[in-house]
């Protein structure tokens, strides 16, 4: 799974541990879930959060391995935290903190998407649509 050549190796091999903890954590999430048939527990929410973390933290340490722009590398950093965000906000009983962690989080994901379709519009000749 860590392949480089470029002196990145270290950012690879963190990337690739965050990466296989968030899989475990969803086997993790999947078994709890399913031992206990499905039902929202206390345990499912601290359960999920981790996952979230996890491939957050992987993402934006890929950022920093990887050759891109300045600017794709920091749409990726703001994707990595809003999924920190996410995560954190289930490890937090409700209060503001939470509120704004949620509020990051979805802001991020609209904008995010919002670039990659007005790109994709941008890119698009109209008049040659089928």
């Amino acid at each position: 799974m860590v392949k480089s050549k470029s002196g990145h190796a270290p950012l690879y091999l963190i990337c690739s541990l965050f990466f296989i903890l968030s899989v475990a954590g969803i086997v993790a999430l999947l078994g709890t879930d399913i031992r206990h048939h499905f039902n929202f527990s206390p345990l499912h929410q601290k359960l999920d959060a981790w996952p979230l973390i996890m491939i957050g933290l992987s993402y934006i340490v890929l950022q920093f391995a990887i050759k891109q722009t300045g600017t794709d590398r920091v749409k990726g950093i703001f994707l990595g935290i809003a999924f920190l965000c996410w995560g954190s906000e289930q490890l937090l009983p409700a209060s503001p903190l939470v509120t704004i962690l949620d509020e990051g989080a979805v802001t991020i994901f609209v904008v995010d998407v919002s670039y990659i379709i007005w790109d994709h519009l941008n890119k698009t000749d109209i008049a040659n649509l089928p």
